[in-house]
C-alpha cells in the first residue's frame, strides 16, 4: 500500500537530541523507481517554535518514509490546531509529545 494524500506521519528522535516532527502528504507528485516523489508539510517542534516548511520528499520505499511512523489522521489534527490555538508555544508542544507518546505506547 503507497502514501496517499492526506496521509499524515510523526518522527521522534529526542533520544537524539532531535526536534519532533509531524508530516503531512499534501499531495504525491509521481512513483520514480519504487519511490513516491510527495509534495509534503513539515512541523518542527523546535525549542522555543514550531517551524512549518513545504517541500517535495522521496519514500524510502513504497508507502515508508525514512524515520516516520504513520500517525492517525485526527490525532494529527488535533495537534495542529493545539499548535495553532496556542498562547504558550511550550505548553503546546509538551501537550504534543504527550500525544505521540501515548501513540508510541499503544504501537508496542
Amino acid at each position: 500500500m503507497g502514501v496517499k494524500k492526506g496521509n499524515t506521519y510523526y518522527q521522534d528522535r529526542r533520544k537524539e537530541r532531535l526536534s519532533p516532527i509531524l508530516l503531512e502528504v499534501l499531495k504525491v507528485e509521481e512513483i520514480v523507481c519504487g519511490h513516491e516523489i510527495c509534495k509534503v508539510r513539515w512541523h518542527i517542534l523546535g525549542k522555543d517554535k514550531v517551524s512549518t516548511s513545504v517541500f517535495p520528499m522521496a519514500t524510502i520505499k513504497i508507502g515508508e518514509f525514512a524515520d516516520f511512523k504513520p500517525m492517525p489522521r485526527e490525532l494529527f489534527r488535533e495537534c495542529v490546531t493545539i499548535l495553532k490555538n496556542a498562547e504558550v508555544y511550550k505548553n503546546a508542544k509538551r501537550r504534543i509529545i504527550y500525544r505521540i507518546n501515548k501513540l508510541k505506547q499503544t504501537e508496542q
